[in-house]
């Protein structure tokens, strides 16, 4: 379900949008379904004029068939594979991240969802010359810590400071300026307005649970309806636009002892193609250890339940082992 808002579609402006909510009609689905003539009369609007609107939302926003063969031929033509700038990582996700899906990095608080992210954007944006885009949520991107990365890639001081300049933060604390931004970008790769470092491969989203949990309370319905807004904006750009989505999100368990499944619920577990959990492997007496486990929890093209160790302190890489997939994720 889409929520309408201005911009949406030609003719859709802020003080018609209001006149609808007033009316019980907050999403595409409601206004599309509705008798246009009975609006149109409680509204005081111009029945011509939701006609177009509604025809232009239909336009948007349906679904049409396309083959097997079509598909399968956009797949190799557009598809493009991205080191993490982690090989066993990359081993974890069948080689590296695939451009046209969206991959989810979950965990608990402190197990190092943020640091792999920096390390995606230090590699796409220092090794591959592309440009990234950073969607901080939660004030957690440190520029510092980026740096630091790419020193240890390269002792270039001007290939540093490129590399740097590739990535984009903007900061986006509710959903509402995370759909701008994501807006913003469709507009810019539609009209072919790229930056001079290099064209956008990555966009990260860290992280999508800061921004979607306070929906969640009491007025659920609209909470829903913007999630899934949001997960149509991250999917579409992905495919239309040959981008690799990066997005992190929280863990939760059903009670003190279960297994930790990913927070946001089903609906939200349909978004990405693929899941990792990343797991600290500290003991109460190492706080400093910076040894992660990984583990694959969904992928359409791995078996669930690989799992790797990663270094977040200094990239070691060690071997990938098979362990039993996690129950409940």
């Amino acid at each position: 379900m889409v929520v309408l808002r201005a911009g949406l579609c030609p003719g859709l402006t802020e003080d018609i949008i209001q006149l609808l909510r007033d009316n019980g009609i907050r999403t595409v689905v409601d206004f599309v379904s509705s008798d246009l003539e009975d609006v149109a009369q409680k509204c005081s609007l111009s029945y011509k004029a939701l006609v177009a609107v509604r025809r232009v939302l239909l336009a948007q926003f349906s679904a049409f068939p396309a083959n097997g063969a079509d598909l399968y031929e956009e797949l190799k033509s557009s598809t493009a594979i991205l080191p993490t700038g982690s090989p066993s990582l990359d081993q974890l996700l069948d080689s590296g991240l695939y451009t046209g899906e969206v991959m989810e990095l979950m965990g608990a608080p402190g197990t190092g969802k943020t640091q792999v992210c920096l390390g995606i954007a230090a590699r796409v944006s220092l090794g591959l010359k592309q440009h990234v885009l950073f969607l901080d949520s939660t004030g957690g991107f440190t520029a510092s810590r980026l740096y630091q990365m790419l020193q240890a890639q390269t002792e270039d001081e001007e290939e540093q400071l490129e590399a740097l300049q590739r990535v984009q933060v903007q900061r986006v604390f509710n959903i509402y300026e995370v759909l701008r931004a994501l807006q913003e970008l469709r507009d810019h790769l539609s009209q072919q307005v790229l930056s001079s470092v290099g064209p956008l491969k990555v966009v990260v989203l860290d992280s999508v649970s800061a921004v979607i949990y306070p929906l969640l309370g009491g007025r659920q319905s609209e909470g829903l309806a913007l999630m899934m807004q949001l997960s149509r904006e991250l999917k579409t750009l992905a495919r239309e636009f040959s981008l690799a989505v990066v997005v992190t999100n929280q863990v939760t368990r059903d009670s003190s002892s279960g297994p930790l499944k990913p927070a946001l619920g089903r609906s939200w577990s349909f978004v990405p193609s693929t899941r990792v959990l990343l797991e600290s492997r500290e003991g109460p007496w190492e706080r400093s250890s910076t040894q992660r486990a990984a583990s694959l929890a969904k992928s359409p093209r791995q078996p669930t339940g690989i799992q790797v160790e990663l270094d977040i302190g200094n990239g070691d890489v060690l071997d990938p082992s098979l362990v039993t997939p996690t129950e409940g994720l």
